[in-house]
């Protein structure tokens, strides 16, 4: 068997005649133990896009429109605030997210300057 990339007797990698496709994410998952639903990819877009609509685009804190604060607007630039956090167990549902600036949201975790 011939390599057209012979591999050097001093590299750490094994040869390998298949190739390993990486694992995919399922989009929706659900906890075991507690049930709470966790969404990545399309369906966590779906979530933020019908987060948006239901709102009205209007932050839900100090009502401006989100879209006003910036001049080169784009659908993924306001912010989706968990109203119970996912690391306190909250799920990623539609009844737990609203529409914040991103001002108030930065506030809402403790950085009102916006820095770590």
């Amino acid at each position: 068997m011939t390599d057209s990339f012979p591999m050097p007797p001093y590299s750490s990698l094994k040869r390998s005649s298949k190739r390993i496709k990486p694992k995919r994410k399922p989009q929706v998952r659900v906890g075991k133990v507690s049930g709470t639903v966790r969404l990545s990819g399309a369906a966590m877009e779906r979530l933020r896009a019908d987060c948006y609509w239901r709102d009205g685009g209007i932050c839900q804190e100090c009502g401006v429109r989100v879209h006003d604060l910036y001049p080169d607007w784009h659908p993924r630039k306001y912010h989706m605030a968990h109203i119970v956090g996912r690391g306190a167990g909250g799920a990623d549902v539609l009844s737990n997210v609203r529409t914040l600036c991103g001002e108030d949201h930065r506030e809402e975790h403790g950085n009102p300057k916006g820095r770590k």
